[in-house]
């Protein structure tokens, strides 16, 4: 069983690289497929919108047929899509092969995680957790370095090859070692109200992402949401009582509620962190993209440390304390990083790079745990989804958000805006603590009741 559970995190670790190490590339990338650096960006924002759209579809689906077959086919499609990745000869190849690695990704990621779900007791599902987020930790902390070294000696396109290696190990233990699953086959595919979410889903993701280079009340900005709005406006009227496209189950659930409104809130902070420190330490404080990389270890390392613990201290003081305890780790680790600044001392980033990682990578696996603690296994993969897509417009809203907010007030040299968005960013992760102390009181409530 541990061994399918390392299986199941290769997809996980496949996608860790993939996200955090195709950023350091783009200045290769770009002038070698005819497109600037700049826009070669791009190819980021189309991976996560892809990765985004199809996720509660994708939920439901697997649902109907397990997650098997779907985790099978999404694994095999990442691999086709990074070939594609890394034999494009021109920039919307590129493009097609990204948004490819984001629908796949999207089978994988929660297929997999419904597979550990499913494959593990309640006293173990946890700890299964913890090391499955802590594997895509490592890949997170060896990303940027990976790539570096890659793009430097035998170029960009093989930093795509390293993805068909692991997924061709991965595709064949996960078909030897990830036995079939529960299913629901009387579950219906409402396909009319699905297509509007993922269309709905897709264009509010797009225009929050457009918000911090175009402005918020740009063309490019408004126009999307609104339609986006709109469509999922549509799939709400299609809706029937007797079968919600998340079951109320799922949505009824204390820990569900409570698992992804603190992954929600602390993904915010997850977005500042990873996203615009390393992007201050480039422009402000003139590091290179490796140095930078090695400096973020402090970070990508102690997250995955703090999944890897995260099982344990969830059966240890359980779920409402296991996700306020990390919570207030993670906001002193932001706290540390808005006091120093980009050009603070580096033993002052480092310390903050490094509680910020201990607590969010506790509070990541653990989110996930609490949300899926009383899940039916028919309703993983809804509940799975669900989790899956409030933590990418939570990733979304904060980096435009925050982007907005340096580019506004930082001048050359100036950490203003950082350091207004990581107190923002802490403020906002901060607001789960109330919720959590709440179901913290009422799980002692009942316990001390039931003797």
């Amino acid at each position: 069983m541990w061994s399918a559970l390392v299986a199941l995190s290769v997809p996980i670790l496949a996608l860790s690289i993939d996200i955090n190490g195709v950023v350091v590339l783009l200045s290769d990338l770009g002038p070698d497929l005819g497109v600037s650096a700049t826009t070669a960006g791009s190819i980021v924002t189309v991976a996560s919108i892809a990765y985004a759209a199809p996720l509660l579809a994708v939920g439901r689906l697997a649902g109907r047929w397990g997650p098997r077959p779907l985790l099978l086919a999404g694994v095999a499609g990442f691999w086709v899509a990074s070939a594609i990745c890394a034999f494009a000869t021109t920039f919307p190849i590129m493009l097609a092969g990204r948004a490819l690695q984001g629908v796949a990704s999207a089978f994988a990621m929660t297929t997999s995680l419904m597979a550990v779900d499913a494959m593990f007791d309640d006293r173990r599902r946890p700890v299964a957790i913890g090391l499955w987020g802590a594997i895509g930790g490592v890949g997170g902390a060896a990303a940027p370095i990976v790539a570096s070294i890659i793009g430097a000696t035998l170029g960009w396109r093989w930093f795509f090859g390293v993805n068909l290696i692991l997924l061709s190990i991965a595709l064949v233990a996960l078909a030897i070692l990830v036995p079939a699953l529960p299913r629901d086959s009387s579950r219906s595919i409402p396909i009319k109200r699905l297509a509007a979410l993922v269309v709905g889903i897709t264009l509010i993701v797009a225009g929050i992402q457009q918000a911090s280079q175009a402005g918020w009340l740009s063309a490019g900005t408004v126009l999307p949401v609104v339609a986006g709005v709109l469509a999922l406006g549509a799939a709400w009227l299609m809706r029937r009582p007797d079968d919600p496209v998340i079951p109320t189950s799922v949505t009824s659930s204390l820990n569900f509620r409570l698992g992804t409104t603190e992954a929600t809130l602390s993904n915010w902070g997850s977005g500042v962190v990873m996203v615009l420190v390393p992007l201050a330490l480039q422009q402000e404080r003139g590091l290179s993209v490796l140095a930078t990389g090695v400096v973020f270890l402090a970070f990508s390392a102690t997250f995955a440390i703090g999944g890897a613990l995260s099982g344990w201290i969830v059966n240890r003081i359980g779920g409402p304390s296991a996700l306020a305890l990390p919570t207030v780790v993670f906001v002193v680790g932001m706290l540390v990083l808005m006091v120093a600044g980009a050009s603070g001392p580096m033993w002052l980033i480092s310390t903050g790079l490094a509680v910020a990682g201990i607590g969010n990578g506790v509070l990541y696996s653990a989110s996930t745990s609490v949300a899926l603690a009383d899940m039916d296994p028919s309703d993983s993969g809804e509940a799975t989804a669900t989790l899956g897509m409030l933590r990418v417009i939570g990733l979304a809203l904060a980096v435009a958000v925050s982007t907005s907010m340096v580019t506004s007030l930082d001048a050359a040299g100036s950490s203003t805006g950082l350091r207004l968005a990581l107190l923002v960013a802490a403020v906002i992760t901060a607001a789960g603590l109330p919720m959590a102390f709440h179901a913290r009181r009422e799980s002692a409530s009942a316990s001390t009741k039931s003797r």
